[in-house]
């Protein structure tokens, strides 16, 4: 050292004394700062040799800002960016470091510093000597030293980059396994000894294979109030910790390769590359590998084979509708939307896959309702010309839902059997899930209980602590267990009653098909069970609707092209019956018939006035001119009519009307009735005096020996004559009781007698 600080005062000036000494501390990483003290105390001692060459101790700066940081990428220490900082503006008489490699490893950070000693005249020291940037020779020796140094670090990385390949390609580089995996005590790969860990990984994978989608199994998951394991990674440990789960947590599982039993290293790389917004910095770039250095199949125990592993991935590409992996051949995953054969159909024309379009929003009594199309836009996009078909897509599902409906109606009672078996084990997989729940809860439970009573009851600072932890424990254990009972409520096990109802449902599929229960996502997904791809060719009169089921075999369906204008036209029976109805109505009554019918026009809209009168003209359907001549005593009459005629109100006429009372004929129903009222009809029904020995309902029981009701449906029926009379105010039945059959009534003694009769009083 005495020899370096004779060679430091002999290139020593005043003007370096005028000026501060500043001392670089620096360390590569947190480790080596926890680790090497001793080397961060010879750099801090390189103070107190700035003061034995002659600077006074407020004259020393210390800058150990970069303590932790390496010194591979330029511009990225900002202790270092203000050592140069200082140097430019003439500050520092002399930089000293441990080693001039601990001042850059790179070489646009050292250049810059040299070049900027150069032209202020600053020294640089170490414990091997001092050096004068402006003199050419010792500039030369820190070039090469910088050179050296840069090169050093290349090596080293070099070496313990290839070390770790090495160890990588005989599948003996370990690293914290995700959850699901442990290593042991020789650092194998295990599968987890946690059975509640175990099942809930092999339970993404049996929901991916049922859902078809990572999203809808994180869904499934979140709706289930099901908790997700995740491996910690801490300073010490890496425990595995149960918490809500999120959708990458099901992503990273499905697509890591650990669980197909793979060793694999090298999935991703880091890339250093000059950043675009600063050319000055470098900027760490990871990318994902198209194909992997390191693959060694069967390293260790699978949750799923390699092969399921790679269908897997494929499929999880394929649902990335707005990836850059997507290909037009690639099967779409099924959504909520209203084409059911979204992802399915190709254009028999060019081939290519055919997208879903939704236009329109005209209103209707149901809101508004939108068009749907199928289209192909492959000449459109690639050479500006119109599109290469354009299809309405309500029909054409239609047809291929009937043909869906035809193959697989005979496997109907053996595809209820196998959802009855899928509920029976997804009620298992549930129960399985909660006892192992209840079965850790209750191991934390007792975990907490045991410390709690290790500790000395004195000991009321800790022991409160444990209490708390005790309690806080007992009450997740009842929480849990309340959380498993609902679970067991919400999926009771099939009733014989609901058995036997899959066993009709499983023999009328296209009533399960059709209900409301049943969604389009659900109707995707079963198509998708048989249907491989649906091809359409437009051809002159008809769309060429071609199935291509799974396994190859094809049916063809012929759809007849529509004409424009036509696709929302009034259905042809609802024209014919306005053609029939104009003989006799006008166009409001027609169109209250109509809406009572609950028929709608073609745009799906209530028939009015207005719209009856442009039907009529469109089909050239004449106006009601006639005026009907009616018999003021006999009619015939509106139902309205005929009420006010006898005196009774509307709802009794339609009661009379549809027990048969009361004779009436309508041209369509909905239409008024015409009821013809003859002076018997009159006389029996409307308001009046009845014939000598007519009883009332309750004597006419009695004397039938038949119960009130089943005189009323004998009245009813015309097997006994009865007449409508008033008592007061009030309305009542004079029944004849000698018309009644003798084969259906039980005659009474006196039965006929006259002179009784006329004793015998309405009650």
């Amino acid at each position: 050292m005495k020899s370096v600080i004779d060679d430091v005062r002999r290139k020593i000036t005043q003007a370096h004394f005028d000026r501060a000494a500043y001392v670089y501390v620096r360390q590569s990483s947190p480790e080596q700062v926890r680790r090497h003290v001793e080397s961060a105390r010879r750099q801090y001692e390189l103070a107190e040799w700035a003061v034995e060459l002659g600077w006074s101790g407020d004259q020393v700066k210390v800058i150990d800002e970069d303590q932790g940081r390496s010194g591979t990428a330029p511009n990225a220490r900002p202790g270092f960016l203000k050592l140069v900082g200082a140097v430019a503006n003439g500050e520092v008489g002399i930089v000293i470091g441990l080693e001039v490699s601990r001042l850059a490893r790179n070489s646009p950070d050292w250049s810059h510093l040299l070049y900027m000693c150069r032209w202020t005249a600053t020294l640089i020291a170490d414990e091997h000597g001092v050096y004068d940037p402006a003199d050419s020779a010792d500039r030369m020796v820190l070039g090469v030293r910088g050179q050296v140094s840069e090169l050093e670090r290349d090596n080293s990385i070099h070496r313990m980059v290839e070390a770790r390949w090495n160890m990588a390609r005989r599948g003996e580089l370990n690293y914290s396994p995700p959850a699901g995996y442990d290593l042991d005590e020789l650092g194998h790969v295990v599968m987890s000894c946690d059975e509640a860990v175990v099942d809930a990984i092999r339970t993404v994978f049996s929901k991916f294979d049922d859902l078809g989608s990572a999203r809808q199994v994180f869904v499934w998951w979140l709706a289930q109030g099901r908790e997700f394991p995740v491996r910690r990674q801490t300073a010490r440990s890496h425990p595995v910790v149960w918490g809500e789960v999120k959708y990458a947590m099901i992503l990273r599982t499905l697509k890591h390769p650990i669980f197909s039993g793979a060793y694999v290293f090298g999935r991703s790389e880091t890339v250093r590359e000059l950043d675009p917004d600063d050319p000055r910095r470098l900027r760490v770039r990871r990318s994902q590998r198209k194909e992997w250095p390191v693959l060694i199949r069967d390293h260790h125990d699978a949750y799923i084979p390699f092969e399921k592993y790679l269908a897997i991935q494929e499929q999880i590409r394929g649902n990335a509708m707005m990836g850059d992996g997507s290909k037009s051949t690639d099967a779409t995953p099924a959504r909520e939307g209203e084409a059911l054969l979204q992802g399915l159909v190709r254009c028999g024309t060019c081939g290519r896959r055919m997208s879903v379009a939704y236009g329109g929003g005209r209103p209707t009594h149901k809101g508004r309702s939108r068009t749907m199309q199928y289209r192909c836009f492959a000449l459109r996009n690639r050479a500006t010309r119109p599109n290469c078909q354009i299809l309405g897509g309500k029909r054409i599902d239609r047809v291929v839902s009937e043909e869906f409906l035809a193959v697989t109606s005979p496997a109907g009672i053996a595809a209820a059997q196998q959802a009855c078996e899928v509920v029976r084990r997804a009620r298992e997989e549930m129960q399985r899930y909660w006892r192992l729940q209840i079965e850790k809860t209750e191991y934390e439970v007792q975990r907490a209980e045991r410390q709690f009573h290790v500790v000395e009851p004195e000991n009321r600072l800790v022991v409160r602590e444990l209490e708390r932890r005790w309690n806080g424990r007992l009450r997740e254990l009842d929480a849990v267990r309340a959380k498993a009972k609902a679970a067991e409520v919400e999926a009771d096990p099939l009733t014989a009653v609901e058995l036997e109802r899959t066993t009709h449902l499983a023999e009328d599929l296209e009533a399960v098909w059709s209900a409301e229960t049943t969604t389009n996502r659900d109707r995707k997904r079963l198509l998708r069970c048989t249907v491989e791809e649906v091809q359409l060719t437009t051809e002159e009169k008809h769309h060429l609707v071609r199935i291509v089921w799974k396994g190859g075999a094809t049916t063809d369906r012929f759809v007849t092209r529509r004409r424009a204008g036509t696709a929302h036209a009034t259905s042809e029976g609802t024209i014919e019956l306005v053609r029939e109805l104009a003989k006799q109505f006008d166009d409001a009554q027609i169109a209250r018939i109509l809406n009572k019918q609950g028929r709608r026009s073609g745009l799906g809209n209530p028939f009015t006035k207005s719209n009856v009168m442009s039907l009529r003209g469109k089909h050239q359907i004449p106006k009601c001119r006639k005026t009907e001549v009616r018999d003021p005593r006999s009619g015939p009459f509106t139902a309205d009519e005929a009420a006010v005629e006898l005196g009774v109100c509307t709802s009794t006429i339609h009661r009379w009307l549809r027990e048969g009372v009361l004779a009436g004929c309508q041209v369509t129903p909905g239409a008024p009735w015409r009821i013809a009222l003859t002076d018997e009809v009159r006389q029996r029904l409307a308001d009046g005096d009845a014939p000598r020995g007519w009883v009332g309902l309750t004597e006419a029981s009695r004397q039938l020996g038949l119960s009130k009701q089943r005189v009323a449906y004998l009245v009813n029926t015309g097997k006994l004559r009865a007449t409508q009379t008033k008592i007061g105010k009030r309305p009542c039945w004079r029944i004849d009781v000698t018309s009644a059959d003798p084969t259906i009534c039980e005659t009474q003694p006196g039965l006929f007698d006259p002179v009784n009769s006329d004793h015998i009083q309405e009650s």
